[in-house]
């Protein structure tokens, strides 16, 4: 199964309380988006990956993450808008869109994600939530306890069938509809559920400067 790869890099990541783009930050000697494109990189289904850049950093990402697969476009004024943006670039019929600042998601998942988006055409990994979560009202008061036997916390890659996420998408931008994530404009626009399958704990996002010192500790285990 081809496959594009969408990466989003254009964020301000202004929670990291970092001086410049939080993807750049090192790993191992390299930038934490570098391992995000080796891993798809290094699939030979994925035969195109397009990183979505801001527009002031585009000629210095393109000196430093250029390769044969990659290819490169502007970021929009939102999540979605930037998405957007990088399925008009897609050549495939299926996609796995990523968010650049998550560098440990494994080739283990990459299958999961390919092996069940055939099937699916909308898939996304989840890991089960060990805390208890709570619903709130506007006033502050807790209003419902879902069971935590039904909620995952999602991450990405999300996969998709390509048509199928850029017409949600479309639908979304249009409307003036935020959505959280890509799957939440397929359900919402295209009324069709997202299947999950297993994330990994690994798999976190750096946001914060929690997350960037997290990612100092996992790469002193190293």
């Amino acid at each position: 199964m081809n496959y594009t790869a969408i990466v989003l890099a254009a964020g301000k990541g202004c929670r990291s309380h970092l001086s410049y783009n939080k993807v750049l930050f090192p790993y191992q000697g390299q930038p934490i988006l570098q391992k995000s494109l080796d891993l798809f990189e290094s699939d030979p289904d994925c035969t195109q990956i397009v990183v979505v850049c801001a527009r002031e950093e585009l000629a210095d990402f393109k000196a430093c993450f250029a390769n044969s697969k990659t290819l490169f476009t502007i970021g929009g004024k939102t999540r979605q808008n930037s998405v957007f943006n990088g399925l008009n670039c897609t050549k495939e019929p299926y996609v796995l869109i990523h968010d650049g600042a998550r560098p440990f998601a494994s080739i283990q998942l990459i299958e999961r994600l390919k092996k069940a988006v055939v099937d699916y055409e909308a898939v996304v990994p989840g890991v089960e939530v060990v805390d208890t979560i709570k619903e709130i009202d506007d006033k502050g008061f807790f209003v419902r306890t879902p069971m935590r036997d039904h909620l995952r916390a999602v991450q990405t890659p999300q996969a998709f069938k390509t048509t199928l996420v850029k017409e949600a998408l479309r639908r979304a931008i249009e409307e003036g509809v935020l959505v959280s994530d890509d799957a939440m404009a397929v359900e919402l626009f295209k009324r069709k559920k997202s299947y999950c399958v297993p994330g990994e704990l690994a798999n976190f996002k750096v946001t914060t400067s929690q997350d960037l010192e997290r990612l100092t500790e996992v790469k002193e285990e190293a």
